[in-house]
């Protein structure tokens, strides 16, 4: 359910926090006054609350909504994130759960898909958790567990001898397979579930889907494509036959979860350093095919050098990172801002 093809905080004490915040001394000083973030914000915050994907049509998605959350809990802008909270909870979310509808249109009907989407859930959910920890919300920690607990029980299934998160709730598994996507693996934001649901699959999770990536070798790179099966019978993982078979706007986010939580495999690592050196002077591929090794006749976004040099250098590739005022479309944008937090949190 990505680009339409399906596609320091600081921490203020109270008493009145339950144990859900468990952890909390894992927050840190909140960063404040950012000019990306306010550049950002005037590009892809409209006023009623709701951040817009321009490269689609200006439609909203529960990641985007997620995204912003985050980058408002980050930079300490409790105006934006409440905004940003109100329009989520009242528009996207379910009448009947804790989960949000996928994507928001602006023509009417504006909902016409209420499946909902796993790492948009996982996001908000985080900035949740982050919100509740900065400004000693309550609301927001209980709001972030609920949301967690109902991903567990709808988004998680095993197959055969694998604990998967499925994409969304409602149509990645058939008879014969079952189709994730390894880049709804968030695994920084898995470790902040694991935490507010201790009981629950998380570790067995992001355990399982670091065992996927390493498992999810395909073409002359030895890359994971965007959309993965898994055999229900024999467990056999390939690049899922209803998608393009590529490396691309999914599949980026994957090394920039893993370098963010400290699991990036070296194998991924070398696979990313290669692609690089051999695009080096014509430019990151917006896409490569893992069948047949074609790239994209267009070059990728900055967002795309942003991951690369995140995933390959980490906190040393702060002062190499593009600026957002690169990126001309809100994703693009949403993967540099991410990648510059996660090295400014790795210093």
């Amino acid at each position: 359910m990505r680009r339409e093809l399906s596609r320091r905080c600081f921490c203020r004490s109270s008493m009145a926090l339950s144990g859900v915040l468990a952890g909390a001394g894992e927050a840190r000083a909140a960063m404040v006054a950012d000019p990306d973030w306010e550049l950002y914000k005037a590009r892809y915050l409209r006023p009623e609350g709701r951040i817009v994907d321009t490269g689609n049509h200006d439609v909203s998605h529960s990641e985007g909504q997620g995204y912003g959350l985050f980058f408002a809990s980050t930079f300490n802008d409790r105006e934006a994130f409440e905004s940003m909270w109100n329009w989520t909870r009242t528009t996207l979310k379910h009448k009947d759960g804790h989960l949000h509808s996928w994507r928001w249109t602006p023509a009417e009907p504006h909902i016409t898909d209420t499946n909902n989407a796993s790492d948009g859930d996982l996001m908000i959910a985080w900035a949740l958790r982050r919100g509740a920890l900065l400004w000693g919300r309550e609301d927001f920690a209980q709001s972030a567990q609920a949301i967690i607990q109902a991903l567990g029980r709808k988004c998680v299934r095993k197959i055969g001898s694998r604990l998967v998160l499925l994409p969304g709730a409602r149509g990645f598994e058939r008879p014969k397979n079952t189709v994730v996507n390894l880049s709804y693996y968030n695994m920084p934001a898995l470790s902040r579930a694991l935490r507010m649901d201790p009981t629950g699959p998380w570790k067995a999770v992001m355990d399982a889907g670091q065992q996927l990536v390493q498992s999810s070798r395909f073409g002359l790179w030895g890359l994971p494509p965007d959309w993965l099966s898994i055999d229900r019978k024999s467990e056999r993982i390939y690049p899922a036959s209803d998608f393009p078979p590529r490396f691309s706007y999914d599949a980026i986010r994957i090394p920039l979860y893993l370098k963010w939580a400290n699991r990036m495999p070296e194998s991924l690592t070398q696979a990313l350093y290669a692609v690089s050196q051999n695009y080096a002077s014509s430019g990151l591929p917006d896409w490569i095919d893992l069948k047949t090794g074609k790239r994209s006749d267009y070059n990728a976004p900055p967002g795309f050098k942003a991951v690369f040099l995140f995933a390959q250098k980490g906190a040393d590739a702060l002062s190499e990172l593009p600026n957002i005022k690169e990126s001309n479309d809100y994703y693009s944008a949403s993967l540099t801002l991410q990648a510059r937090i996660a090295a400014m949190e790795m210093v």
